[in-house]
């Protein structure tokens, strides 16, 4: 990705999520965040769906990242990372998520 002239290299393996945030996506990785001018569906295409999960209409996580399901209100599911951060696995996302762990 390029920022101020420069391009950074990100390997995947250290991102652990990546959010929506307009015409940009912002990485979630070991090494900080970043963000890119792309969207998030454009992204998702991008990336191996057995590595990677669209939880809500905002947010992608690497699935090895998944520590945690829990109920939440109204159908949705908390998803809980390796880092301690919360997502939330929305309804339209949560039987795909859930087939993944077998569920």
């Amino acid at each position: 990705m390029r920022t101020g002239g420069r391009i950074i290299l990100v390997d995947l393996a250290t991102v652990d999520w990546i959010e929506a945030a307009d015409n940009y996506v912002r990485l979630h990785a070991r090494t900080g965040e970043y963000l890119l001018r792309e969207t998030l569906a454009a992204l998702e295409r991008q990336l191996d769906p057995g590595r990677f999960a669209r939880i809500h209409r905002s947010a992608i996580v690497q699935i090895d990242r998944i520590t945690e399901l829990h109920p939440a209100s109204h159908g949705d599911m908390d998803v809980v990372l390796r880092s301690g951060k919360v997502l939330t696995l929305s309804r339209t996302w949560r039987d795909h998520v859930q087939r993944l762990f077998g569920g």
